[in-house]
């Protein structure tokens, strides 16, 4: 059986080699095509005589033929053809013993990854067989591990058809492969998988534009807008309104939350509606709306400037309450799922051991909802230091961060902003970032954790 593969191969190569040269579409006494020609009928030969290597012997005589007659015309000149054909024939030699002893589909793997390199470099682009053998090999190197697989083919594809974005499609591709083959789980752990390699390319929506503005800012124009007092006034303006804004919803917001998850009543789905309102209404309908009850012409705006002696439009007043209004749904409808995930039984058997309710709620049901409720307000913050379309039309003055990117693209353009939105959006992320690791380092909430509520002193305790 296998001497007939190899010698079916050889008949087919002579009768291609006969048939072309009588009609003169070959050059049969060219020097390239007589090696060729002798290597195969040399290595059926030996591989006869040695009665091994049939599987080595096979694949090299697929590649003579399919150069003598394809591939030998798509190289640029006679030695680069020969470079190829010697790559190819190494890469088959080192594929073959890579993969002797893995799953065929390894090996199934092996070879249309090189098809595929072939149909790229040397079928579609021009002028790129020196790169074709630079990833043949590097292909034959990450070809034991299917990992190392996804990585070489994530870079590729990157480098050849991601242009200019290479490297931000490189790192994205290489975010989704780690997720995806460190992802464990239960019985359904491979649908989950697949689920997740099927979803996570939507984050390459978020990632690519991130990293590209990060990665094209240059860095001497983002230290020297360090140095600009506007920019860094509006920074400071957008992390002082955003943290205010956040501890007025974390006063008045987290109870509305307690209570929204411990009581019942008429109206109850009602308010949890017009809780998520500001997420439905459009930016810009939300500040014309705020100013036209809290602009100075208008009753309450009017009322406040008399009364505190300032207006609420126009100063970091009204910052905070587009913020505010602006991520009011983040936090509430965060902090209602964390109080809903904590037992009442847990409460009750709070006030069986004579905790009053305030002890209750910050000894028990605050504590183990902290983490959901920090990071409602991480989102909350986030929101509110965002916030661009209410902002602008309640307070575009004093500049937010926002507000000043949107300024200077309109006065000087895109080329001239670009290092500013790569500042603003490092910015974020490391206050984002900040944020989320300090939630970490909350506790998770325990199905029972050991709370002292007694808040008498030891000695009353004793005597008691």
């Amino acid at each position: 059986m296998k001497n007939g593969i190899i010698i079916a191969l050889l008949a087919v190569h002579l009768s291609l080699y006969v048939a072309l040269a009588t009609t003169s579409r070959i050059a049969p006494l060219e020097l390239l095509n007589v090696i060729l020609l002798a290597a195969a009928v040399a290595a059926v030969v030996l591989t006869l005589r040695a009665r091994r290597g049939y599987l080595f012997t096979a694949g090299l005589l697929i590649l003579v033929i399919g150069h003598t007659y394809v591939g030998q015309y798509a190289a640029s000149d006679a030695l680069t053809s020969g470079a190829i054909l010697l790559a190819s024939a190494l890469v088959l030699y080192v594929g073959i013993q890579i993969n002797r002893n893995l799953p065929v589909w390894h090996w199934l793997v092996f070879v249309a990854s090189y098809l595929a390199l072939y149909g790229i470099f040397i079928l579609h682009l021009s002028n790129a067989q020196p790169l074709f053998v630079m990833f043949l090999l590097l292909m034959t190197a990450c070809s034991r591990s299917l990992r190392l697989m996804a990585y070489f083919w994530a870079a590729t594809i990157g480098l050849t058809f991601c242009q200019p974005y290479a490297w931000e499609a490189i790192l994205s591709s290489f975010f989704i492969i780690s997720a995806v083959h460190g992802a464990r789980g239960g019985a359904t752990a491979g649908m989950a998988r697949a689920f997740l390699l099927a979803g996570l390319p939507l984050m390459t929506l978020v990632l690519l534009p991130v990293l590209v503005v990060i990665a094209q800012g240059d860095w001497h124009d983002i230290a020297r807008l360090l140095r600009d007092r506007r920019i860094t006034d509006a920074i400071g303006m957008t992390v002082i309104t955003a943290t205010i804004a956040t501890g007025v919803l974390a006063i008045f917001g987290v109870p509305l939350a307690y209570a929204l998850s411990r009581l019942r009543f008429r109206g109850r789905a009602l308010l949890l509606s017009l809780i998520d309102l500001p997420i439905v209404i459009p930016q810009s309908a939300a500040g014309i709306a705020i100013l036209m009850v809290f602009g100075r012409r208008q009753l309450l705006g009017g009322w406040a400037w008399h009364v505190l002696g300032t207006p609420l439009d126009g100063t970091a007043v009204g910052i905070c309450l587009a913020q505010v209004f602006v991520a009011l749904p983040f936090l509430v409808r965060t902090a209602v799922a964390a109080f809903d995930a904590v037992d009442p039984a847990m409460e009750l058997t709070a006030l069986t051991l004579g905790a009053g309710p305030w002890s209750m709620y910050r000894r028990i049901s605050l504590r183990l909802a902290a983490r959901g409720v920090f990071l409602g307000a991480v989102l909350a913050w986030a929101r509110a230091a965002g916030e661009f379309g209410a902002v602008v039309l309640v307070a575009p003055t004093p500049e937010t961060a926002p507000i000043a990117a949107f300024n200077r693209f309109n006065s000087v353009g895109l080329e001239e902003t670009a290092p500013l939105i790569a500042l603003l959006l490092l910015f974020s992320l490391a206050m984002f970032f900040l944020l989320q690791l300090v939630s970490r380092t909350l506790p998770d909430p325990p199905s029972a954790i050991p709370v002292d509520l007694d808040s008498r002193p030891p000695g009353q305790r004793q005597a008691a």
